[in-house]
């Protein structure tokens, strides 16, 4: 493939509403993280937020698929295809576990030097050097490592999204006729054995095989169907996704999500000019589309730091809820820690998308067309 089809396969898989999408599902991401320091914002659809990690998933599934489906034909095509993926995701990872790095020997000084002992992890137990060198090699959500918890906790997804890259690609390049059948077979088994709890500890593994393959298989359907749909479709499928998150009351409804985003994800592309579009296409969301895989990345860090000057600087009162010491707020005080995690989320991610990720992946993509054409 040459560097204009490169362009070009970018340019095919890029949707600002879907982009838009991504950004307001990292958003509910980072609210799911937020301890509960106030039960103000205990909400079902907060709750339920980790799903929006599903929801990625799809939307990796069709955006690649649109792609790269019919680029990859001859093994380079496979090494440029996964080496523009590394380069997409590795930078950002590898700097934000450079950061939990930095806050587990933090936590020691604390705990060695100035008598502070964290009430929820002793340094470098949980985050070891056998996690430390999983997450490098990002298989620490591949199979039951215990580790996918480890450091920067969102990076479980990019462990297995990475992986999952490559069986793509596999399947493209090897039996390229045969693609949408064996992607089907892949989607149906993932979510048969995550519907029968038979996940032999690959349950993140097999998570995002099902989304993923649900929105290859989306991705292609939409481009065999040619129908006249509503406006209003785009914006029915929202709706019920968020109905969805906040009525949820157990796990086991949990699959529901990859069908909700497929038939959302479908429905902007296939309406063009839907109600739902419109809103997306808002240049304020199309911008929190472009640093959300920053926002993504980066949140927790931010939680962290914010709950420790909570507990260290304003020594805010704690109550043990799930597990861990939580400091407390008043309302008042919790919507302004909000407020504040927010805009600092916001402005970090657009700093490490400026300065990290925007020329990380250019550089990626000139040593591709460098080296692997």
């Amino acid at each position: 493939m040459n560097q204009q089809g490169q362009v070009c396969a970018r340019d095919q898989g890029r949707v600002e509403e879907l982009e838009s999408i991504r950004g307001l599902a990292a958003l509910l991401v980072v609210f799911y993280h937020v301890p509960n320091w106030n039960p103000l914002f205990d909400l079902g659809i907060i709750r339920s937020g980790y799903l929006m990690v599903h929801l990625f998933f799809v939307l990796s599934g069709f955006v690649i698929y649109r792609a790269y489906a019919d680029r990859i034909d001859q093994p380079r095509d496979l090494m440029r295809f996964q080496f523009l993926r590394f380069g997409r995701l590795y930078p950002v990872h590898l700097l934000f576990l450079m950061v939990y790095l930095l806050f587990e020997v933090a936590k020691y000084i604390g705990q060695a030097r100035l008598g502070i002992a964290s009430p929820n992890s002793q340094p470098f137990r949980e985050n070891s050097l056998s996690a430390l060198l999983q997450q490098i090699f990002l298989v620490h959500a591949i199979g039951p490592t215990n580790h996918a918890m480890t450091f920067n906790t969102p990076a479980w997804s990019i462990s297995v999204e990475f992986y999952t890259y490559l069986v793509f690609g596999a399947v493209v390049l090897l039996a390229h006729r045969f693609r949408n059948l064996l992607f089907s077979l892949l989607a149906l088994t993932a979510l048969l054995l995550l519907s029968l709890e038979a996940t032999f500890g690959f349950g993140d593994l097999l998570k995002c095989l099902a989304g993923f393959f649900v929105g290859c298989l989306t991705a292609f359907s939409v481009d065999q169907v040619k129908v006249t749909l509503p406006r209003y479709l785009s914006l029915v499928f929202f709706v019920m996704i968020v109905v969805f998150l906040q009525l949820k009351t157990s796990e086991h409804y949990d699959l529901m999500i990859y069908v909700l985003s497929a038939g959302l994800i479908a429905s902007i592309v296939m309406v063009k000019d839907g109600y739902l579009n419109q809103v997306l296409n808002l240049k304020a969301l199309t911008w929190l589309g472009s640093v959300s895989y920053a926002v993504y990345m980066s949140h927790v860090a931010v939680i962290w730091i914010l709950s420790q000057v909570m507990r260290v600087i304003l020594k805010k009162p704690e109550v043990v809820i799930g597990g861990r010491s939580t400091p407390q707020l008043s309302t008042a005080e919790v919507i302004l820690a909000w407020l504040v995690l927010v805009a600092i989320v916001l402005g970090m991610s657009a700093l490490v998308y400026r300065f990290v990720e925007t020329p990380m992946r250019a550089r990626s993509r000139r040593f591709a067309a460098r080296h692997l054409d």
